[in-house]
């Protein structure tokens, strides 16, 4: 009875150990296409025109040790890119970028549009698990329109939050303002 037991632990170890490689090299195997996806849905036509009007796409931005750079500086940087249009011309640049507060539902993801003049063109929320009906409104245009056209060398300090959604009108207003920050220390 003993050694029935430990044969059938032995079986099932071998069988657990060979299903967590198959799961750690499908992971490490599709990484780069899960990753590849996601910023693909996140650049919708819709998003593009929010973030950047008049651009066609979003691309990498040229100078990658910059962006490494930034990314061990700031740990709430995720990635700069730079909003082009149909002629390849460069309209501005694109900072993604979490929260440095976090919301009611934890760090809102952002992109965050900066033109040529060093004014924000607009900004479309990426990610947020802020409750719904409420917290949720800051992704909305109604709520972030009024930093469009605002300047993106200083930080913002004064803005009209949502009544009842301190906490994610807060942690939507840090985002921008590392948005800002990046720009102001790297870009300008």
């Amino acid at each position: 009875m003993k050694n029935n037991f430990i044969r059938l632990a032995g079986v099932l170890f071998i069988i657990s150990a060979v299903s967590a490689g198959v799961l750690a090299w499908l992971n490490d195997a599709t990484k780069d296409r899960i990753e590849q996806n996601d910023l693909s849905a996140s650049m919708s036509p819709e998003v593009i025109q929010a973030v950047a009007p008049g651009a066609d796409t979003f691309v990498p931005f040229e100078d990658a040790g910059l962006v490494e750079s930034i990314k061990a500086e700031n740990a709430k940087f995720v990635d700069l890119l730079t909003a082009v249009d149909g002629s390849g011309n460069s309209m501005g640049y694109v900072v993604q970028t979490l929260s440095t507060v976090p919301g009611y539902g934890g760090d809102m993801e952002l992109y965050i549009g900066i033109g040529q003049d060093g004014k924000i063109t607009g900004m479309s929320v990426i990610a947020h698990s802020e409750t719904s009906g409420l917290g949720s409104r800051t992704a909305e245009p109604d709520f972030w329109n009024q930093f469009v056209g605002d300047d993106a060398s200083s930080e913002i300090s004064s803005y009209d939050a949502i009544s009842g959604v301190t906490k994610s009108s807060v942690s939507f207003v840090s985002a921008v303002n590392n948005a800002i920050s990046v720009y102001s220390q790297y870009l300008k």
